[in-house]
């Protein structure tokens, strides 16, 4: 899905000005650097953890609107950041997760997908793309979904959604409410005009 926004705009401060990031990247130099281009963005407040503990306890302290989450952030018993998002999805509210990494493959794409995250964004970090992740967990979220084989936003994107409902518009309708639904014989009105000569 991308914003059809004017470049310009692409670039809201407003748009963050009341929102908290909480950056969970093992590489301190990184850590710095994205903590200078939030603050250029306009967030107000940047939290920076190293490892999944501090992470853990930084999200209950701190309440963060978004979690920048590096995908081989240290601490996360010998996995990777998809652990401690599925944690996340158990254990916290529906928090917007942009997952950070060097090569998102399709099969951690699905597997991202499936823990939860909302976002992934590709590393070296691009200004752009990362202000349209930001942009989408925070301006057009999608809808959160609980129930048993799943815990996360909706993993259908907005355009994917409007296709399922199109198509279900487009769907006959069955009998019976067909029945109901056809036009009945002609109104007194229609009964009353003249014939034409």
């Amino acid at each position: 899905m991308t914003i059809q926004e004017p470049k310009s705009r692409r670039i809201d401060p407003s748009a963050f000005r009341r929102s908290t990031i909480l950056v969970a990247e093992g590489d301190r130099g990184l850590r710095r650097t994205l903590r200078d281009v939030l603050l250029g963005m306009g967030f107000p407040s940047i939290v920076l953890a190293s490892t999944a503990a501090e992470t853990m306890r930084l999200i209950v302290e701190q309440r963060p609107s978004v979690v920048l989450l590096d995908h081989k952030l240290p601490g996360t018993n010998g996995s990777d950041g998809l652990t401690l998002t599925r944690r996340l999805r158990r254990e916290c509210d529906p928090l917007p997760i942009i997952l950070m990494t060097t090569a998102p493959d399709a099969t951690l794409v699905a597997a991202a997908r499936d823990a939860g995250v909302n976002e992934i964004v590709r590393k070296p970090l691009s200004m752009e793309s990362l202000v349209l992740r930001l942009m989408h967990v925070l301006q057009v979220p999608r809808r959160f979904i609980r129930s048993p084989g799943f815990v996360g936003p909706d993993r259908r994107r907005l355009a994917e959604r409007r296709r399922v409902i199109d198509r279900r518009a487009e769907m006959p309708l069955p009998p019976e409410q067909e029945r109901r639904q056809r036009p009945s014989r002609r109104s007194g009105d229609e009964r009353r005009k003249p014939r034409s000569a």
